[in-house]
Order: C-alpha cells, then sequence, then structure tokens
C-alpha cells in the first residue's frame, strides 16, 4: 500500500465572489502559485458568484466536491483557498461545507492560514501527515520523541 505522503496532490481552488466589486481573480492566482511553488497539480477552478455565493447549497462548490470525489483517487485532494472567508464568513456555515470535502476524503488549505483556529481538524491532520507514515486507511504512524511515563 502507498503511504499518503507519497501519493500525488490534486488542488481544486475554490473562491467566491459575493458582490459585484468583489472580484476573485487576484486570489485564485495566489492559489495557483501556491500551489506551484509546492509542486501541487491544479485540477481546476470553481467560483460561486452572487447570491449563490453565500447560500449553503451552492452550484459550483457542489460541483467541485463532485469532481473531487471522482478525480481524487489514488491521489491526496484538497480545497484550496485564499482565506477562510473565501467558504464562508460565519463559521457554522464554513464548517458545515468543509465537511463535504472531508466526506470526499479531502481536506481544506488556506494559503492565507492567519485565521484558521490551531485546533482545527485540518490543521492538525496536516501535521500528523506531515510528521508520520500511513499505515493503513486512517491509520498515521506518528513518531514520538518526547520522554515516556
Amino acid at each position: 500500500m502507498d503511504s499518503d505522503a507519497t501519493k500525488p496532490i490534486l488542488a481544486f481552488i475554490y473562491d467566491r465572489e459575493v458582490t459585484a466589486e468583489d472580484s476573485a481573480g487576484y486570489r485564485i492566482l495566489a492559489c495557483r502559485q501556491f500551489a506551484r511553488e509546492l509542486g501541487w497539480t491544479v485540477a481546476g477552478q470553481w467560483v460561486d458568484r452572487g447570491s449563490n455565493a453565500v447560500a449553503l447549497r451552492r452550484t459550483f462548490w457542489t460541483g467541485m466536491v463532485a469532481t473531487m470525489e471522482h478525480e481524487g483517487r489514488e491521489r491526496r485532494i484538497i480545497c484550496l483557498v485564499a482565506d477562510w472567508h473565501r467558504i464562508a464568513f460565519d463559521e457554522a456555515a464554513r464548517n458545515t461545507l468543509r465537511q463535504t470535502v472531508s466526506d470526499v476524503g479531502g481536506v481544506c488549505v488556506a494559503v492565507s492560514d492567519e485565521q484558521a483556529p490551531e485546533n482545527s481538524r485540518d490543521v492538525v491532520m496536516r501535521r500528523l501527515r506531515a510528521s508520520g507514515k500511513q499505515v493503513g486507511p486512517g491509520a498515521t504512524l506518528v513518531r514520538h520523541d518526547g520522554a515516556t511515563a
């Protein structure tokens, strides 16, 4: 079995434009640059606009998650956003939407991780995966260098 860490990463860039003045262009470029610097393959970009960008049922978000599920076999899949507000301003809505990504085996990553709570599941999982070795589905072996009781 391949370790999760050796699987290629496929990034799905998401943004939303809530108002007519809001433009996702620079944020998407920042995400593309971030992915390129880390050697991730970008699967595409999805942008919800207007009233669709504030609803919990979003056309492009739903399409992105469906594509993640279909294209993510044998790869690690990531929903990449410029910042957490690109998913939703409301934390409960953001968590609900992020859960749909987790449900298909993906994680959400923000380029500007300043607003991420340090105990968020995605942050913890990234740290575990970075420091451990996957030994089976849902099981990561993490080296512990500290004192034992």
